[in-house]
């Protein structure tokens, strides 16, 4: 994977920094780093997929939608395990895309009216205790609280 991975491999380290592309190709590696900084803490497999769905949607959303050029781009991810919280924050060069102001997809009514996709940014927001963003210096910065119990 491209970019400064450093993988926490100690109980006391409860942050991991990470740039990765913005392309599929180091999400594996990510994800593997996450699981690693969370394993020390024992988390639920209710945690775990959580966390696992909040990171996918959101790289993948800022991967597929967040920029209109082919240049390579990077997005910086950092993950803190605190006494209540995962903290997961995102920050990206891409078009502006505030989460919060985003408006709910219209839910199918039957199997046959649904569609693939179009709800990752309601899953997050149902698994994320607090989500915060804000535009600054041309940076999308994205936080989102997972609690932890």
């Amino acid at each position: 994977m491209a970019g400064d991975a450093s993988v926490p491999r100690s109980a006391e380290i409860t942050r991991l920094r990470m740039k990765l592309p913005n392309n599929r190709d180091g999400f594996d590696a990510t994800r593997q780093a996450v699981l690693d900084l969370l394993a020390p803490h024992q988390p639920s497999a209710k945690l775990l997929f959580s966390v696992e769905l909040v990171l996918e949607e959101t790289l993948m959303n800022v991967i597929w939608h967040a920029y209109t050029d082919a240049a390579e781009h990077w997005i910086e991810l950092d993950v803190q395990v605190d006494p209540d919280d995962i903290v997961m924050s995102f920050e990206d060069d891409g078009v502006a895309f505030d989460p919060l102001q985003a408006t709910e997809p219209a839910l199918p009514n039957s199997l046959e009216e649904a569609v693939p996709g179009g709800l990752g940014l309601m899953l997050v927001r149902k698994y994320a205790r607090l989500i915060t963003y804000r535009r600054s210096d041309g940076r999308n910065h994205l936080t989102l609280r997972l609690a932890r119990h």
